[in-house]
């Protein structure tokens, strides 16, 4: 039987335990075996560990690939572009595990969209504007308020600020401006239908 002490002790250590950020879960591997995405993995090991990024981890299985886009499907690939920024890495990582978020709640995903679709039935398609197509170009406005809210969550009012104004002059460029400018309404759709981590 442990003593009192001992009981505290782990009564703390449960609890201490329950506090820290998970990196945890995370099955990250390269592509290449590089230096830079060695330098990535390593970053993006300090990043899920130094802040709880849990609510938006939907998938734990992670490659870090130099030569590629990030994507989401079929397994979430990051580059290692952002190796000097643990903003942008942290936007990107939350970024694509929103759209497995979407994935993983697809009723409610559908219809949102379809909200999204009526209230947006044009936008940029093609880079540096829009996605690759109009239905893509309508889920990233999705996708984006959910990265913005969670760097906003995670990082603070100043980096989302910071990182808007670099994602609205560096991809999706005109998508990032809508959601900046429709904040409010976007939001409300994302709350009407349930899709915040």
């Amino acid at each position: 039987m442990p003593t009192s002490s001992v009981r505290s002790l782990l009564a703390f250590l449960s609890v201490a335990a329950l506090a820290l950020p998970a990196a945890a879960g995370l099955n990250i591997s390269l592509k290449h075996g590089s230096a830079h995405e060695q330098d990535a993995k390593a970053q993006l090991d300090r990043l899920t560990a130094t802040y709880d990024l849990r609510p938006w981890i939907h998938t734990g299985r992670i490659i870090i690939d130099e030569k590629t886009i990030p994507h989401s499907h079929p397994v979430l690939t990051l580059h290692a572009r952002h190796y000097d920024d643990d903003g942008a890495l942290v936007s990107t990582f939350i970024h694509e595990q929103m759209h497995w978020q979407l994935s993983r709640h697809r009723s409610q995903a559908r219809q949102a969209l379809r909200e999204i679709r009526q209230r947006y039935p044009a936008l940029p398609v093609g880079y540096p504007d829009g996605a690759d197509s109009l239905a893509a170009s309508q889920e990233h406005l999705l996708v984006i308020y959910l990265e913005l809210d969670g760097v906003e969550r995670v990082l603070g009012k100043a980096e989302h600020d910071r990182l808007l104004a670099y994602w609205s002059n560096d991809h999706y460029k005109k998508l990032y401006q809508i959601v900046a400018r429709d904040r409010e309404q976007i939001g409300a759709i994302v709350r009407k239908h349930r899709l915040l981590p």
